[in-house]
Protein backbone atom coordinates (compact mmCIF):
# COMPACT_ATOMS: atom_id res chain seq x y z
CA UNK A 1 0.00 0.00 0.00
CA UNK A 2 1.22 3.46 -0.76
CA UNK A 3 2.16 5.77 1.88
CA UNK A 4 3.64 9.23 2.66
CA UNK A 5 6.27 8.41 0.48
CA UNK A 6 4.66 8.56 -2.93
CA UNK A 7 5.70 11.51 -4.12
CA UNK A 8 9.54 10.72 -4.05
CA UNK A 9 11.41 10.25 -6.91
CA UNK A 10 11.85 6.44 -7.82
CA UNK A 11 8.95 5.53 -5.93
CA UNK A 12 6.19 2.68 -7.11
CA UNK A 13 3.05 5.01 -6.38
CA UNK A 14 2.45 8.33 -8.64
CA UNK A 15 0.40 10.72 -7.75
CA UNK A 16 -2.33 12.28 -10.10
CA UNK A 17 -0.42 15.51 -10.83
CA UNK A 18 2.82 13.16 -11.39
CA UNK A 19 1.58 11.09 -13.48
CA UNK A 20 -0.14 13.18 -15.90
CA UNK A 21 3.04 15.16 -16.29
CA UNK A 22 4.31 12.00 -17.11
CA UNK A 23 2.04 11.03 -19.47
CA UNK A 24 1.84 14.55 -20.96
CA UNK A 25 -1.98 14.41 -20.19
CA UNK A 26 -4.05 17.01 -18.40
CA UNK A 27 -5.30 15.68 -14.73
CA UNK A 28 -9.05 15.22 -15.71
CA UNK A 29 -7.97 13.27 -18.50
CA UNK A 30 -6.55 10.97 -16.01
CA UNK A 31 -8.80 10.92 -13.70
CA UNK A 32 -11.42 10.24 -16.31
CA UNK A 33 -9.28 6.97 -17.33
CA UNK A 34 -8.83 6.24 -13.79
CA UNK A 35 -12.80 5.87 -13.26
CA UNK A 36 -13.51 4.37 -16.11
CA UNK A 37 -11.09 1.53 -15.51
CA UNK A 38 -8.30 2.27 -18.04
CA UNK A 39 -5.96 2.98 -15.73
CA UNK A 40 -4.55 1.01 -12.45
CA UNK A 41 -5.20 3.49 -9.77
CA UNK A 42 -5.15 2.91 -5.99
CA UNK A 43 -7.39 5.50 -3.58
CA UNK A 44 -6.07 6.11 -0.02
CA UNK A 45 -8.37 6.78 3.51
CA UNK A 46 -7.88 10.17 2.49
CA UNK A 47 -9.53 9.91 -0.92
CA UNK A 48 -6.12 10.81 -2.58
CA UNK A 49 -6.06 8.72 -6.22
CA UNK A 50 -2.24 6.94 -6.56
CA UNK A 51 -1.18 5.24 -9.52
CA UNK A 52 1.49 2.36 -10.10
CA UNK A 53 4.96 3.77 -11.78
CA UNK A 54 4.92 0.59 -13.89
CA UNK A 55 1.79 1.16 -15.12
CA UNK A 56 2.02 4.95 -16.28
CA UNK A 57 5.64 4.28 -17.91
CA UNK A 58 3.70 0.97 -19.53
CA UNK A 59 1.30 3.45 -21.36
CA UNK A 60 4.07 5.45 -22.79
CA UNK A 61 5.16 5.25 -26.13
CA UNK A 62 7.83 3.10 -27.02
CA UNK A 63 11.30 4.78 -28.94
CA UNK A 64 11.36 3.39 -32.42
CA UNK A 65 14.09 0.33 -32.84
CA UNK A 66 17.04 1.67 -34.93
CA UNK A 67 17.18 0.46 -39.02
CA UNK A 68 18.85 -2.36 -39.80
CA UNK A 69 19.51 -2.39 -43.36
CA UNK A 70 19.83 -5.86 -44.88
CA UNK A 71 23.48 -5.97 -46.02
CA UNK A 72 24.51 -4.94 -42.49
CA UNK A 73 22.56 -8.01 -41.32
CA UNK A 74 24.56 -10.29 -43.69
CA UNK A 75 21.22 -10.46 -45.86
CA UNK A 76 22.12 -8.88 -49.19
CA UNK A 77 19.04 -7.54 -51.48
CA UNK A 78 20.18 -9.60 -54.35
CA UNK A 79 20.47 -12.86 -52.59
CA UNK A 80 16.79 -12.08 -50.35
CA UNK A 81 15.11 -11.29 -53.76
CA UNK A 82 16.81 -14.66 -55.40
CA UNK A 83 15.39 -17.05 -52.86
CA UNK A 84 12.15 -14.94 -52.70
CA UNK A 85 11.92 -15.84 -56.32
CA UNK A 86 12.29 -19.56 -55.36
CA UNK A 87 9.83 -19.28 -52.76
CA UNK A 88 7.40 -18.17 -55.63
CA UNK A 89 8.24 -20.37 -57.82
CA UNK A 90 8.28 -23.56 -55.87
CA UNK A 91 5.17 -22.64 -53.65
CA UNK A 92 3.40 -21.37 -57.06
CA UNK A 93 3.93 -25.35 -58.68
CA UNK A 94 2.79 -26.67 -55.68
CA UNK A 95 -0.62 -24.99 -55.66
CA UNK A 96 -1.39 -24.94 -59.36
CA UNK A 97 -5.28 -24.85 -58.43
CA UNK A 98 -5.18 -20.94 -58.03
CA UNK A 99 -7.91 -19.97 -60.00
CA UNK A 100 -5.99 -16.48 -60.98
CA UNK A 101 -3.18 -18.00 -62.44
CA UNK A 102 -4.84 -20.84 -64.43
CA UNK A 103 -6.67 -18.31 -65.93
CA UNK A 104 -3.47 -16.37 -67.57
CA UNK A 105 -2.07 -17.53 -70.84
CA UNK A 106 1.86 -17.47 -71.08
CA UNK A 107 2.48 -14.50 -72.44
CA UNK A 108 0.42 -12.93 -69.80
CA UNK A 109 2.13 -14.53 -67.03
CA UNK A 110 5.48 -13.41 -68.41
CA UNK A 111 4.15 -9.96 -68.29
CA UNK A 112 3.18 -10.51 -64.53
CA UNK A 113 6.55 -12.39 -63.71
CA UNK A 114 8.70 -9.32 -65.13
CA UNK A 115 7.11 -6.84 -63.55
CA UNK A 116 6.49 -9.07 -60.31
CA UNK A 117 10.35 -9.46 -60.12
CA UNK A 118 11.21 -5.69 -60.23
CA UNK A 119 8.80 -4.96 -57.52
CA UNK A 120 10.58 -7.46 -55.22
CA UNK A 121 13.63 -6.04 -56.03
CA UNK A 122 12.38 -2.53 -55.26
CA UNK A 123 10.97 -3.31 -52.11
CA UNK A 124 13.68 -5.59 -50.60
CA UNK A 125 15.87 -2.60 -51.63
CA UNK A 126 14.06 -0.09 -49.69
CA UNK A 127 14.90 -2.10 -46.57
CA UNK A 128 18.63 -1.52 -47.33
CA UNK A 129 18.43 1.66 -48.01
CA UNK A 130 19.40 4.40 -45.57
CA UNK A 131 18.47 8.05 -46.92
CA UNK A 132 14.70 8.42 -46.57
CA UNK A 133 14.63 9.98 -50.35
CA UNK A 134 16.14 7.02 -51.68
CA UNK A 135 13.77 4.56 -50.04
CA UNK A 136 10.72 6.81 -50.48
CA UNK A 137 11.80 6.85 -54.16
CA UNK A 138 12.07 2.68 -54.57
CA UNK A 139 8.34 2.83 -52.68
CA UNK A 140 6.96 5.26 -55.18
CA UNK A 141 8.25 3.38 -58.28
CA UNK A 142 6.97 -0.09 -56.61
CA UNK A 143 3.29 1.30 -56.60
CA UNK A 144 4.05 2.70 -59.78
CA UNK A 145 4.25 -1.18 -60.82
CA UNK A 146 1.40 -1.85 -58.68
CA UNK A 147 -1.15 0.60 -60.21
CA UNK A 148 0.46 -1.23 -63.66
CA UNK A 149 -0.28 -4.29 -62.09
CA UNK A 150 -3.87 -3.63 -61.65
CA UNK A 151 -4.38 -1.79 -64.88
CA UNK A 152 -3.12 -4.67 -66.83
CA UNK A 153 -4.79 -7.58 -64.57
CA UNK A 154 -8.22 -5.64 -65.50
CA UNK A 155 -7.39 -6.13 -69.29
CA UNK A 156 -6.68 -9.60 -69.22
CA UNK A 157 -9.78 -10.87 -67.36
CA UNK A 158 -8.68 -10.72 -63.63
CA UNK A 159 -11.39 -9.42 -61.13
CA UNK A 160 -10.43 -7.32 -58.57
CA UNK A 161 -10.64 -10.34 -56.21
CA UNK A 162 -8.33 -12.24 -58.61
CA UNK A 163 -6.02 -9.77 -58.44
CA UNK A 164 -5.73 -8.84 -55.15
CA UNK A 165 -5.96 -12.72 -54.56
CA UNK A 166 -2.71 -12.84 -56.87
CA UNK A 167 -0.83 -9.79 -54.93
CA UNK A 168 -1.39 -11.76 -51.89
CA UNK A 169 0.29 -14.61 -52.46
CA UNK A 170 3.26 -12.69 -53.32
CA UNK A 171 2.75 -10.96 -50.55
CA UNK A 172 2.21 -13.65 -47.72
CA UNK A 173 5.69 -15.11 -49.50
CA UNK A 174 7.41 -11.56 -48.90
CA UNK A 175 6.43 -11.69 -45.15
CA UNK A 176 7.91 -15.46 -45.01
CA UNK A 177 11.25 -14.67 -46.39
CA UNK A 178 11.39 -11.31 -43.52
CA UNK A 179 10.42 -13.68 -41.18
CA UNK A 180 13.44 -16.12 -42.15
CA UNK A 181 15.83 -13.43 -42.12
CA UNK A 182 14.39 -12.43 -38.38
CA UNK A 183 15.89 -15.93 -37.37
CA UNK A 184 18.39 -16.51 -39.18
CA UNK A 185 19.76 -13.29 -37.95
CA UNK A 186 18.18 -13.82 -34.59
CA UNK A 187 16.75 -10.74 -34.16
CA UNK A 188 15.65 -9.14 -31.08
CA UNK A 189 11.91 -8.48 -30.86
CA UNK A 190 12.21 -4.32 -31.03
CA UNK A 191 14.71 -4.87 -34.73
CA UNK A 192 12.41 -7.85 -35.83
CA UNK A 193 9.37 -5.76 -35.32
CA UNK A 194 10.73 -2.81 -36.97
CA UNK A 195 11.38 -4.82 -40.01
CA UNK A 196 8.14 -6.23 -40.66
CA UNK A 197 6.47 -2.72 -40.17
CA UNK A 198 8.57 -1.56 -42.78
CA UNK A 199 7.46 -4.28 -45.17
CA UNK A 200 4.14 -4.50 -44.18
CA UNK A 201 3.71 -0.61 -44.34
CA UNK A 202 5.85 -0.92 -48.09
CA UNK A 203 3.10 -4.07 -49.51
CA UNK A 204 0.27 -2.18 -48.06
CA UNK A 205 0.54 0.72 -50.69
CA UNK A 206 1.81 -1.70 -53.38
CA UNK A 207 -1.80 -2.98 -52.50
CA UNK A 208 -3.27 -0.09 -52.54
CA UNK A 209 -2.05 1.07 -55.93
CA UNK A 210 -3.11 -2.44 -57.23
CA UNK A 211 -6.68 -1.81 -56.68
CA UNK A 212 -6.67 1.79 -57.95
CA UNK A 213 -5.11 0.68 -61.04
CA UNK A 214 -7.56 -2.19 -61.24
CA UNK A 215 -10.27 0.79 -60.95
CA UNK A 216 -8.59 2.74 -63.55
CA UNK A 217 -10.54 4.17 -66.71
CA UNK A 218 -7.21 3.19 -68.22
CA UNK A 219 -7.58 -0.34 -68.05
CA UNK A 220 -10.46 0.10 -70.18
CA UNK A 221 -9.02 1.74 -72.80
Amino acid sequence: MPGKGTSERGSAWLALGEASRLLGVDPDTLRRWADAGKVDVFTTPGGHRRFPRAAIEAMLPRPRARRTLLTALGEPPDRVAAELRRRVRADLAAMNEQEWHARLDERSIQWFRERGRRMSELLIGSLDTGRRAGRDQMLAQAEALGREYGIESGKRGLSIGEATQAFLFFRARFMAEIATIARRRALDADRATTLFEEADQALDGVIVALVEGHRSPARRR
